[in-house]
């Protein structure tokens, strides 16, 4: 029997003083010893953890006196397999653990994700730079290779993913325009002879050649948004589907010659053919290239690449991620919008969020403006310092920061705050 979600795991004793808004939710603010708390996890949230997001300290000397950042490997090493073997009997059956790390550990850690979860179960490191080669980092240039990035380790059983976009140049094989002729017919023209695209070349007194298409979109406003307008009948001709050869006789005879385009369907899907001299092609909209992308300030539709295992750009978060929350945790703190992004891949909402290293609470503001149930564990003060009253101004609708505007959060839910107790 699956346990209430108002019910307090054996060995969590919920302190009702700091509990806060709708105790219902699920969602737990655990404070103390992880690995106390996620023994006392284990019987009523074995199998039922979707993600869990962990973001331990990184041993490399680096802490902010709120946390021990500085142990013997042997040490940091032995209480990280503690943690994820923990861990490990948690997640559902394709469920995924993400676990950020530094370059001096990123080795290590992954020989000890291999034994506790198997390497059948890697699925990639994901490579984060969250940071850019300036300031006070040039001064130590000719010492070292500088550090811009950090790893994010992934492992799941049976992955589950929601794939993910990041913004992509404007590529100028998109250089058509489908125009209507009626019933189901079109003609195709070249971009370039558009009146709207002629003037945007003109003001940025740019040639006006399909090579210059990606510059031209990059610092033209008036090009950019004529595209966005236009991106159903904007687009490129690339090979013809399967469907198209095999009714080559019923095509030819009703594409009357090689500038016309016919909508067709194969398979369930609508298909722009167009005639050649040899066979058929067919038209692809630019639409098609606009994906929902995350960038810095904003969630919309930008013309996308799918996104692959280089994650860029994190390193302008950083500059702001100290009024994240307003809540500060120097060497440590990450950004909303990269749990954000982590959470659209691999949860939907409802499901159960876990971190282990709360830190100043970001997994779990991310979690509840995006509405998955969380639970997050904290040894130091700054549980109650800093994650409940980031998390209580979240819940009452006063937080403006991070990816509150990605997500329209206004405020709502709640959760339990529990201090690890011992058992009886």
């Amino acid at each position: 029997m699956q346990p209430t979600e108002n019910h307090v795991p054996l060995s969590l004793s919920e302190d009702t003083r700091r509990s806060y808004g709708d105790v219902s939710s699920g969602n737990l603010l655990i404070h103390g010893d992880n690995l106390a708390a996620l023994e006392a996890l284990q019987q009523d949230y074995a199998g039922r953890i979707q993600c869990i997001y962990c973001d331990p300290p990184y041993n490399i000397n680096a802490a902010n006196g709120q946390y021990a950042d500085s142990v013997d490997n042997s040490v940091w090493l032995a209480q990280m397999k503690q943690c994820l073997s923990l861990l490990a009997p948690l997640l559902t059956e394709n469920g995924v653990i993400l676990v950020q790390i530094d370059k001096e550990q990123s080795a290590y850690l992954k020989v000890l994700m291999d034994e506790v979860f198997s390497r059948s179960a890697y699925v990639t490191t994901i490579a984060v730079r969250m940071s850019a080669t300036s300031g006070f980092k040039l001064g130590h240039s000719d010492k070292t290779i500088v550090k811009n990035t950090e790893y994010i380790h992934v492992y799941s059983r049976d992955l589950r993913v929601s794939p993910a976009y990041e913004e992509a140049e404007y590529d100028p094989h998109y250089s058509a325009v489908l125009k209507p002729t009626g019933k189901g017919r079109y003609r195709i023209s070249r971009l370039l002879e558009e009146k709207e695209v002629i003037a945007a070349f003109e003001d940025c007194r740019i040639p006006e050649k399909t090579e210059n298409l990606t510059r031209l979109y990059r610092i033209s406003d008036a090009f950019r948004d004529y595209v966005f307008a236009n991106r159903e009948r904007i687009g490129r001709v690339h090979s013809a589907p399967a469907g198209a050869e095999k009714e080559r006789d019923i095509l030819c005879s009703l594409l009357d010659d090689t500038s016309e385009v016919i909508e067709r369907t194969y398979a369930g899907e609508t298909y722009y053919i167009k005639r050649t001299q040899t066979g058929f092609n067919q038209f692809i909209p630019i639409s098609l290239k606009f994906r929902m992308v995350d960038t810095i300030g904003a969630y919309s539709l930008k013309l996308s690449n799918i996104l692959g295992d280089w994650w860029d750009g994190f390193y302008l978060d950083m500059g702001n991620v100290d009024h994240e929350g307003e809540v500060c945790f120097k060497n440590s703190k990450k950004p909303e919008r990269l749990l954000f992004r982590i959470l659209n891949m691999f949860t939907q909402p409802g499901e159960y969020v876990l971190d282990p290293f709360l830190g100043s609470g970001t997994t779990a503001a991310a979690a509840h403006k995006m509405q998955r149930r969380w639970i997050g564990i904290e040894s130091g003060e700054h549980a109650c310092t800093l994650c409940k009253p980031r998390l209580d101004r979240i819940i009452d609708g006063t937080d403006s920061t991070g990816i509150t505007r990605f997500t329209d959060w206004q405020g709502g839910s709640g959760y339990r705050f529990c201090e690890v107790s011992s058992d009886g």
